[in-house]
Parts: structure tokens; C-alpha cells; sequence
């Protein structure tokens, strides 16, 4: 009896955790590319209900599709968990344009229309003191994340061409673009173009720094050696 009693225990314990796990997961940060915003070794919070309700992966095994959709729920600014088209694990971007929106980049400068409107660019630049330039026939606004996120550039780094200049892109029905904070060392939507809705796992929630001393924070790898060799293959939909 005492057997099968434990036995039962177990089973609703695994039972409660793969459910919560469906929903609420921790990550620790292993990369560079979200520098300063997340350092390597921080653990991140994610949720799987606010922006959708998807798959869940277990054990490496991924199926991108959603069982809740609500494409509509997410946000510029959200820091957001996707698969890389190639790769079978996460990656952690920042949502920086929404499907109509239009961006470009410029000497390392990344501009944004909202939903592809220029009056309505320009009045929330004037709303929020952002500022907004003219080019390519309309209003855009000039670096909007880096006034409000921790956006880094280092002109140390040395990467392909994609980190410099981008042409003027519409954002596709069902789309994101993401993009690392640290803007110089990201293999992001720059090469492999903007992300399926269903590409998208999890949205954070909340972060932990881990608590770090001078030297400890000066050893973390400014950029990564081999992020020249980045995969420009973009997911299978947007061939």
C-alpha cells in the first residue's frame, strides 16, 4: 500500500510540474548577442499564454505551431523566446517591428515607420519626443528602442555587411522582426529574414541579474569570435 502510495505521489508531482512547465519556464542566458540587457549566466522567466498558447518543447523536440493563437497580442519591445529555422533550440530577440511595419538600416542606425504609415510615424514621434527623419518618401523614426532599452554598439566589432545596412523591408502578414540589444555581434532577422508567428515559443516575463563583480563582468566575452559565420537561411516561408 505504502508503495502505491508513493507511486501516486510521484506521478501527480511529474504530472503538476509538466503542466507548469507547459506555461512558466526558466532559462539561464548563455549568449552574447542580448548584452547589456541580458549577460551570460542570468536567468529569464518565460511564459507560454500571454501572446499565445504553443506547442511546448520537451527534450529537444519542437512543434512549431500554436494551440491558442493571438498573433495580435504581441508587442514592439517584447523580448521574445523563437527557433532559429536551422537550429533546434531558442533563441532570445527583441521584437522590433510588427507584421505592416516597415524598417531600414543605415550605418548601424535602424529606422521604423509603424504599420507602414508615415503620418501616424511622425505623431507618435512628436508625442514622445522620439526623433523622426524623412527618407524614402516618408516619416521614420531614428533608434526609437535605444532611448527606452539598454541598445549597444561597439565599434570594435567587425561583422558581415547585414550589421551595417539593411533596405527599406515590409514586414509579412504573420511576421516579426527581431533583433539582439547588442546590435553589432546578433545573428537575428537581419540574416535570416522576419520570424513565423509559429516560430515563436515564449515571451520573458522577468529577469534575473546574477550579481556580479567588477572582474567577473569585465570576463564576459565582448562579441563572439565566430559570428561572421552566421546561417542567412531563412525559415521555409519565406523563401
Amino acid at each position: 500500500m505504502r508503495v502505491s502510495r508513493i507511486v501516486f505521489l510521484l506521478f501527480v508531482i511529474l504530472l503538476v510540474l509538466g503542466i507548469v512547465g507547459a506555461f512558466v519556464r526558466v532559462y539561464r542566458v548563455s549568449d552574447v548577442s542580448m548584452n547589456d540587457t541580458l549577460m551570460d549566466g542570468d536567468l529569464v522567466w518565460v511564459e507560454n499564454f500571454s501572446r499565445g498558447i504553443h506547442v511546448p518543447d520537451y527534450f529537444g523536440i519542437f512543434v512549431d505551431r500554436h494551440i491558442l493563437a493571438r498573433p495580435g497580442r504581441i508587442e514592439r519591445g517584447d523580448l521574445l523566446a523563437f527557433r532559429h529555422p536551422l537550429d533546434s533550440r531558442l533563441y532570445l530577440k527583441r521584437c522590433v517591428a510588427l507584421p505592416g511595419d516597415r524598417i531600414f538600416e543605415k550605418d548601424k542606425d535602424f529606422y521604423l515607420q509603424l504599420g507602414g504609415d508615415s503620418a501616424r510615424t511622425l505623431r507618435f514621434a512628436e508625442r514622445y519626443g522620439i526623433e523622426a527623419v524623412r527618407a524614402h518618401g516618408g516619416w521614420w523614426l531614428k533608434n526609437p528602442y535605444a532611448r527606452f532599452y539598454n541598445i549597444l554598439h561597439d565599434p570594435s566589432v567587425v561583422g558581415p555587411a547585414e550589421l551595417i545596412d539593411v533596405p527599406p523591408t515590409t514586414i509579412p502578414a504573420g511576421h516579426y522582426y527581431l533583433m539582439g540589444d547588442f546590435r553589432d555581434n546578433s545573428t537575428d532577422s537581419r540574416f535570416f529574414g522576419p520570424v513565423p508567428y509559429d516560430f515563436i515559443y515564449y515571451r520573458v516575463f522577468w529577469i534575473w541579474h546574477r550579481p556580479l563583480g567588477l572582474e567577473a563582468i569585465a570576463a564576459i566575452p565582448r562579441f563572439d569570435l565566430f559570428h561572421p559565420q552566421v546561417i542567412r537561411t531563412p525559415y521555409p516561408d519565406s523563401r
